[in-house]
């Protein structure tokens, strides 16, 4: 007690004598009641599974943003956390590890995540481990080709590979039109020249987009020069290896998938009213010192049209009914007039897959009925595929791989829908009409050239088969040999 006095006493005399600020020192017996009011502080190492220290880790009190990371030595401290609290450990690579703290510091041993690091990446010399990679290789699986309601490959991979870079071919938004595709950036500088990288289905060169993208097992994209010292100077711009789907030992499954979609235009202009046009033409030709092109009364008949009380949109001209500005006053859009909206495809899948430990198959079909938006004749796109693989373990040291691939693509559009058509289209006036007061096709309007002008079709047949063999006469030290005919 006289101790306790004493050391009270001390304090009293030193904090007479300092600047004004005073504090206590708690005696024995209470001071462990003034550290539970303050808060505990958390404190813990952090380390893998050798044992080593693990620098960077995140540390956070479970539903709170209080934490840290780890220092050199792995170690870290939490201030005010209460016993009970849930603690959250995380490190990129590693499995995130939740413990309940109780009050004492804690050691912490952080998991390898073996489900990233023990993904295995397609290359050009077989396939790895993504932890033991060393070059520039980017990967997507089935699961995002089959989630993607796309007409071709090259659509689904689109905003998916890092460095994998997708452009409009010059075909535009045509139903037959592919994306152009490379990898890094633009290669080559002359018109002449290709920078597209290497493609190989199944090791064999070919176009992805003759593939159904629910076929695809998995799609590697090597991207740096490791590619060339495999393939050579073909493969200077990179290479896509697309694996192709094997069967699987086990019961006979059958799967079908099917989808209806629907498609719209995007970035069509908004046009111009007829009177708002003809003010403008009129003050455009004022202002260059000319006189209106429409004068007072077209000018009311063009109002009376839109309001109603007009319900002819021309007059006639002689023998023919008047277009452009000769009298006609119609009030049309002819984006709107030429192009649908929301139109409707449709897209089903069919599948049966199966085997035993020896051998294994899987056979599938896909139909694409994919519409235009076309108000006046039709356009369309058709594509059918067959698929078939079959797997045969020919022994313990052979393996035989037999597959064949059929795709069909149908296309049509009208004859007349070129160029020159797109180039109209954005050029007509509104006052012009689209049917005369009989309800025929008006002269120059470009419907009955549409509808009538024949229709323009495309048909491809793309086949090919593969026989590969794999020997292995001691272990992981294999022999393959390959032959392919594509037609």
């Amino acid at each position: 007690m006289f101790k306790n006095f004493k050391s009270v006493s001390m304090l009293l005399f030193l904090g007479g004598i300092s600047t004004g600020i005073a504090s206590a020192i708690p005696v024995s017996g209470v001071s462990g009641m003034n550290i539970v009011q303050q808060g505990s502080v958390c404190k813990g190492v952090v380390k893998d599974a050798n044992g080593e220290t693990i620098i960077g880790a995140s540390v956070v009190v479970k539903g709170t943003t209080n934490g840290t990371i780890t220092g050199l030595d792995g170690d870290f401290e939490i201030p005010n956390v209460e016993k009970g609290t849930t603690i959250v450990i995380s490190f990129v690579g590693y499995q995130t590890q939740e413990i309940v703290w109780n009050g004492q510091p804690i050691n912490i041993t952080l998991q390898d995540d073996t489900k990233l690091l023990d993904e295995v990446v397609v290359v050009g010399y077989g396939t790895q481990k993504k932890v033991n990679l060393t070059g520039a290789v980017s990967m997507v699986d089935s699961e995002v080709l089959a989630s993607r309601p796309v007409s071709n490959v090259s659509q689904a991979l689109q905003g998916q590979i890092p460095g994998l870079n997708m452009s409009v071919s010059n075909n535009g938004g045509s139903l037959e039109s592919t994306m152009n595709f490379n990898i890094r950036g633009t290669g080559t500088l002359g018109s002449g020249s290709s920078a597209s990288p290497l493609v190989l289905i199944d090791g064999v060169e070919g176009d992805m987009n003759t593939l159904n993208p629910n076929d695809i097992e998995n799609i590697s994209v090597l991207k740096d020069a490791s590619s060339s010292s495999i393939y050579g100077a073909r493969a200077a711009f990179g290479v896509i290896l697309i694996t192709t789907k094997n069967g699987k030992a086990g019961k006979t499954h059958v799967n079908y998938s099917g989808n209806v979609r629907f498609n719209d235009g995007i970035g069509i202009p908004k046009m111009a009213n007829s009177y708002d046009f003809a003010t403008m033409f009129n003050a455009a030709n004022v202002n260059d010192g000319k006189a209106p092109i429409f004068n007072d009364a077209y000018m009311q008949n063009i109002k009376d049209y839109m309001d109603g009380k007009l319900t002819q949109s021309t007059v006639a001209n002689g023998n023919v009914w008047a277009k452009w500005n000769e009298g006609a006053y119609d009030n049309i859009d002819w984006f709107n007039e030429f192009y649908k909206s929301w139109v409707p495809s449709q897209e089903h899948n069919l599948s049966i897959s199966g085997g035993n430990e020896k051998t294994q198959y899987v056979l599938s079909g896909n139909f694409l009925g994919q519409n235009g938006l076309l108000r006046h004749g039709k356009d369309y796109m058709n594509r059918y595929t067959l698929n078939g693989k079959i797997t045969t373990q020919l022994a313990s040291w052979a393996k035989l791989t037999y597959t064949t691939r059929w795709t069909r693509e149908d296309y049509g559009r009208p004859t007349y829908m070129n160029n020159l058509f797109f180039h109209n289209v954005a050029r007509k006036w509104p006052i012009q009409p689209a049917y005369d007061p009989n309800g025929f096709p008006m002269n120059e309007s470009e419907i009955e050239q549409m509808e009538n002008g024949g229709l323009q079709t495309k048909n491809k047949d793309f086949y090919t088969n593969q026989l590969a063999v794999v020997f292995e006469p001691i272990k992981d030290w294999h022999i393959n040999l390959e032959g392919t005919v594509r037609t």
